[in-house]
């Protein structure tokens, strides 16, 4: 989803560039005018689609493309109805396949309102087309039709085609047992987090976070009692760390990214709290935990050394019940 949306930003944005070209070349200014102006939206799109912000990247192009292609169509000596169809329908089929329900329903009535108000101005004379009577409400009708059309078909393969991605996605990311990311999915996230924190300055904590003898469990009360302790362990570690970003990086550990700590005792403390989160007991058995952690930046300042910190300092620990 993540490549669609950047290619479509690109299109988009060199598609105006080109456009206002073509038209400065032809003499058309006040056309080359708006396409010019409207070039760097689609610059700007791209900056929001590179900080993971696809939505509204996407509702940015979409907006973008709604107010030349209108401005355009009032600029237009042809009139309004044939050129309005490929226009405006490309953008519902834009918003169609790219948008969320709600901001996809929301495009389509500005489109649809956008459209009524041109093929308005157009047949009361508020152009500059130069055909008499170049659009009729009939006209306007076939647009209203061809447009749902357009928007019902592409909505219904979105639907069913990124449904079927989106459930791809979530299994390539995510640990289907407690719902936490896995540990590709983690990584790839923390990543972003870092990245986000060494730009403004910020601090992070990483916490490993091993089940002790979580085989002998296994053996003791059987795999599916097993995965439902580990599903416990999970919901009593979001429970202590909110809305940090917590990860199942294997069948026994687990991992926790942290922000902005404070810097004096401030690891140890969340450590000491997942540490007593996770002392409980569960069909019988106890369950012990052993958490290490590192800090970025003092001790590394990428994620892969920042993990064999970690790690170092998970080897070094005792089992929560014992500390």
């Amino acid at each position: 989803m993540r490549v669609i949306v950047r290619v479509a930003i690109v299109a988009v944005t060199i598609g105006l560039f080109v456009l206002s070209s073509m038209h400065a070349m032809l003499g058309h200014r006040d056309i080359a005018v708006l396409c010019a102006l409207a070039t760097p939206l689609g610059i700007s799109a791209w900056g929001f689609a590179r900080a993971g912000h696809d939505e509204p990247a996407i509702m940015l192009v979409s907006g973008v493309l709604l107010t030349v292609v209108t401005l355009i169509l009032m600029l237009n000596p042809l009139g309004v109805h044939d050129v309005s169809i490929v226009a405006y329908g490309g953008i519902v089929l834009i918003a169609a396949l790219l948008l969320s329900r709600r901001n996809f329903v929301a495009i389509t009535a500005i489109t649809v309102a956008a459209a009524g108000t041109v093929f308005a101005l157009d047949m009361t004379g508020h152009t500059q087309s130069v055909v008499r009577r170049a659009s009729e409400w009939s006209q306007l009708a076939v647009f209203v039709v061809l447009t749902a059309i357009f928007a019902v078909i592409a909505r219904v393969a979105s639907e069913t085609l990124f449904g079927t991605l989106g459930a791809a996605h979530r299994a390539a990311v995510g640990d289907s047992l407690t719902g936490l990311a896995n540990r590709p999915g983690f990584e790839a996230t923390a990543r972003r987090v870092l990245k986000r924190a060494a730009s403004g300055g910020g601090t992070c904590v990483l916490l490993l976070v091993h089940l002790e003898g979580f085989r002998r469990l296994r053996v003791m009360v059987g795999r599916d009692a097993s995965d439902r302790m580990v599903a416990e362990a999970a919901r009593r570690m979001v429970s202590v760390v909110g809305d940090e970003l917590v990860g199942r990086v294997s069948d026994a550990e687990f991992a926790i990214l942290a922000r902005d700590l404070p810097e004096d005792g401030g690891a140890e403390a969340l450590a000491g709290r997942v540490g007593h989160a996770l002392d409980f007991e569960f069909s019988g058995a106890a369950v012990r935990s052993t958490v290490g952690f590192s800090r970025f930046p003092r001790d590394a300042d990428q994620l892969e050394a920042l993990l064999l910190a970690a790690e170092a300092s998970l080897l070094g620990a005792q089992p929560a019940e014992r500390t």
